[in-house]
Order: structure tokens, then sequence, then C-alpha cells
């Protein structure tokens, strides 16, 4: 998507945004705010509106008593898992959240953050920017924040600025991986921008039209030789081993050491960096945690591939038992994340311990993003058992939190279907297999399903 100026936009959105303006002018704020809503809701990519949008919220926002501010804040506080649920799939829903969280809090810093996040994926740059420079306002010693605005300055073609507010970072944070890394690569992009490589790249201009003569041809190619080579994985372990000698107790360096481990694929070794990092931590890290646990599998998996049929298959059941011991132990050790309990009920169910897995699942439905996920697999849970009463229950309040249809959505229709048939409500359960059909006439055997049963009405 591209953002669009006013001369591009379709009449009737101009015209929400001339009278929203009009009746900005007049401080008549909250029907200019309802016009600029309206005018973004036809067209979210319309960039002056947004800007004229976010100035009636702060007109709105001086207006306001002590008391309902702090009101404001609460309820811009309750929206932000919603945003951050749509941020993944649905980017111009995620605008649409951040900008009710900013109607009621516009200097909210999560707020402008959700907006700004939403607003890269949906192509919306001057909006990302729009939103990280303020941000930057309020936090401007923030690192992920300063990268953040570093980005949206590269997406809008501001190559210089970005590179002028990487490098001040860069002096902030010297041991710092990333930040190098990230004011490396804005060298790099401003050198080819200012020297034409730019346009190359994208197919607007030969590459003999911007380099001087054949030979700067040559250097450029040696060079970018030069640079794979000091980039692999080996080079760089000996850069990091060598100045964690008298940097110790650097956990980047030591985090980076066990993930260049993982890329060569040398998982033991991996394994002793990362608990060096918890070691040295004094510590847990969940993060790191789970690394530790996925090197282990890994390193399973490349033992059962080079062995023999019949050691292979010892070493994938000794595996699986060890996935789900050292899952149960993180999902005990972090009562608090229930993405853990969610895996670990996976894990359960695949190796047929439902009861367990019963458990797992109802503490996991307690999160907002693995709600409806929880639901359907205890919808299976108790099929499996034969509580066939309760899993028709447990579907059916899944597909009553489930807003979109999408394929989520088709799958729990259709374990709701094959349930209510085990039970004998045929009538009930081809209702749910004509929800699919109407969508999707290839999903699984719905169509065999549906076809069957009005052959059968003849």
């Amino acid at each position: 998507m591209e953002e669009k100026s006013k001369k591009s936009v379709h009449p009737q959105v101009r015209d929400y945004f001339e009278k929203g303006i009009a009746a900005l002018r007049k401080d008549n704020i909250d029907y200019a705010s309802k016009l600029f809503e309206q005018a973004l809701k036809k067209d979210p990519g319309f960039f002056e509106c947004r800007e004229a949008l976010r100035l009636s919220q702060f007109k709105k926002a001086e207006n306001k008593s002590r008391l309902s501010k702090i009101f404001s804040k609460t309820t811009s506080t309750s929206l932000l898992p919603k945003g951050q649920l749509a941020l993944r799939n649905n980017p111009l829903e995620a605008i649409e959240v951040a900008e009710q969280i900013l109607n009621e809090d516009p200097y909210s810093i999560l707020g402008n953050k959700l907006l700004g996040e939403a607003a890269s994926l949906a192509g919306f740059h001057k909006t990302a920017l729009f939103s990280w420079e303020w941000v930057m306002k309020q936090q401007p010693g923030d690192k992920n924040n300063t990268i953040n605005y570093c980005d949206a300055l590269v997406a809008v073609g501001e190559l210089a600025k970005a590179d002028e507010c990487c490098s001040k970072l860069a002096e902030e944070h010297p041991e710092d991986l990333d930040v190098l890394q990230l004011s490396k690569n804005l060298s790099a992009r401003l050198t080819m921008s200012e020297g034409g490589y730019d346009k190359v790249a994208a197919g607007k201009a030969d590459y003999r039209a911007v380099l001087k003569d054949e030979s700067e041809a040559v250097l450029l190619e040696q060079e970018n030789r030069r640079s794979e080579q000091e980039s692999t994985a080996d080079n760089l372990i000996k850069e990091y081993e060598k100045r964690l000698e008298s940097d110790k107790s650097n956990l980047k360096l030591i985090r980076s050491l066990a993930e260049l481990h993982v890329r060569k694929k040398d998982f033991s070794r991996a394994v002793d960096y990362y608990e060096l990092f918890n070691k040295t931590n004094l510590r847990s890290d969940a993060g790191v945690d789970r690394s530790i646990i996925k090197a282990k599998l890994s390193g399973y998996d490349q033992r059962i591939e080079s062995a023999d049929s019949e050691s292979s298959v010892k070493l994938a059941k000794e595996r699986d038992s060890f996935e789900i011991e050292q899952i149960q132990r993180l999902a005990e050790s972090y009562p608090s994340d229930l993405s853990l309990r969610f895996e670990l009920g996976v894990l359960q169910f695949k190796a047929n311990d439902i009861q367990s897995a019963i458990k797992s699942f109802q503490r996991a439905q307690s999160s907002p993003h693995r709600e409806i996920a929880s639901l359907t697999y205890l919808g299976q849970c108790f099929s499996k058992r034969g509580m066939n009463d309760m899993a028709a229950r447990t579907l059916q309040n899944a597909l009553d939190k489930k807003e979109v249809m999408d394929n989520e959505k088709m799958d729990l229709y259709y374990q709701l279907g094959c349930v209510l048939e085990e039970i004998g409500k045929k009538e009930e359960s081809i209702e749910q297999f004509k929800q699919i059909y109407e969508r999707d006439i290839d999903y699984r055997d719905v169509a065999d399903r549906v076809d069957a049963y009005y052959m059968n009405l003849e």
C-alpha cells in the first residue's frame, strides 16, 4: 500500500477531510475528529488527514480534566493486547486500534509505538516516521526506539539523518553488536545512495554509468568478496572469543557466540555458551533457556539423521520424552508465560497423554493470544475421551469468540461438525460443514459430506 495526498484520494474522502478542517478551525473538536476518522476509515493511507486527526486529538486532550486523563490512560492500555494481536495478521486493523488509543491519550508512548509498527507493515512510511518521531521526543535515549526511528527514516529516504542518528547511538552503546551492525549497514546504504549504486539495484541505471571505469568494478567485486569472507561464522567466532577474553562478563558477546555455533550446527558448543550466559547473568533467562532446549533438540535431530533405522527410532522416542520433560520444567519455572503451557499441552496431546493435556490447555486459555487455540485443543481432548457433549460446548465457545472466518474458524466448524455427528445430531452437524462449504469447497472432505447429505434428501 501507498500513502496518498489530498489530491489523490476519493472525492468523498477529501470532502470529509475539508469539512473536518473547517470544524477544527471553529474548535468543534469532537465533530472534526469524527470526520477525520470517517475519511481514514475509507482511505487509511491519507497522511494529511492522519496529521489533522492527531492535531484534533491533542486539542481534545488539552481540555480534559486530570481525572478523565487517568481514565483515558486506563482505557487505552486495555486496548493494547487487541492491537498487538491484530499486528501479526492485519496491520490496518492494528492502525485503527492504535488510533482508538491515541484518541483517548495522544501522548501514549505505547499507542504511538503500535501505530509506528503497524504503519511500517502496511507500507505507510510517513505515518510510521510521524509516530516514531513523537516517541523519540518522549524517550530520546531508548535504544530500541532509536533503531525503529532509523528504520523509519531509511524507509522515507532520509539516509543521512538516519546515519547521523545511528552514529550517535553507536557512541552511546559502543559494545552493542546490534547497534554496530545497524551503523555499518546505514553507512553502506548511504555510500550506495551517494554513489548511485541504489539505482543500479533498483534497475534504474546501468552499473557502467555509475562506476567510473572497469577497474572500479573489479575493486568493488573484490571488496564484496572480502566482506563476505569476514562475515563468516568462523571468523566472527574467533573475533568474539578474543574480545571475550578481556570482557568475560559481556552477555551480548556470549549470546552471539552461542547463536554463531547454532548457525554452524555445532549444537553442543552452542549449549555451552548459552549455559555460560545464564551463569554469568546470575539469573535465568526464559529466552536463553528455550534456546538451550532448542539447541539440544537440534542435536537430537542431527544424530537421528545419521543413525541407522533401529537407532533412529530409539533416539526419536528419547527426543520426544526429553522435549516434554524440558518444556514442562520451563512452564513450571515461568508460570506466567502461558505460551509455554500451551506448547506443553500440544506435546502432551501428540503423545496421547490426554488428561495432562487437558490441564495444560485449561491453564493456557487464560492467555488472550492462546485462548481460541486452547479451546480448540480442549474440544479435541474431550472428544478423545468420549465426552462429546463437553467437546461440543467447548468448540462452540471457541467459535463464539472467533470473529474472522479464516482457517482456524473453519477448523473449529469442522471439529464441531464431527463431534455433533458422533452424538447423532445429524442436522446440527451438517450445518457446521455447510458454513465451511460456503467459504471453501475444497476444505478437507467437506464437499463430499455436504453433497452426500443433499443426495440423501432426494
